[in-house]
């Protein structure tokens, strides 16, 4: 899949061009697809934010998730 392959090499560039101790991502909570990528990337699930975008008709939430630059260091490889 395009997505996951481009969304494994943003946290690769981050932790290994820029020593990054930390990322971060944040997908409406409708989108499950997102989330779904999101952990096969090997990123946690830290909580919702509530109302943080205005979007036509309402505020949306935005469910986190993260990585550490340790955890992307020895997460499974490709199966």
């Amino acid at each position: 899949m395009l997505v996951s392959a481009i969304g494994g090499e943003l946290p690769g560039r981050g932790f290994g061009l820029r020593a990054l101790h930390r990322i971060y991502a944040a997908c409406d909570p409708r989108n499950v697809a997102s989330a779904r990528v999101l952990g096969k990337l090997g990123m946690t699930h830290e909580g919702r934010h509530r109302h943080t975008a205005l979007i036509r008709d309402g505020w949306r939430d935005s469910e986190v998730c993260n990585i550490l630059d340790q955890e992307w260091a020895h997460r499974p490889g490709p199966e």
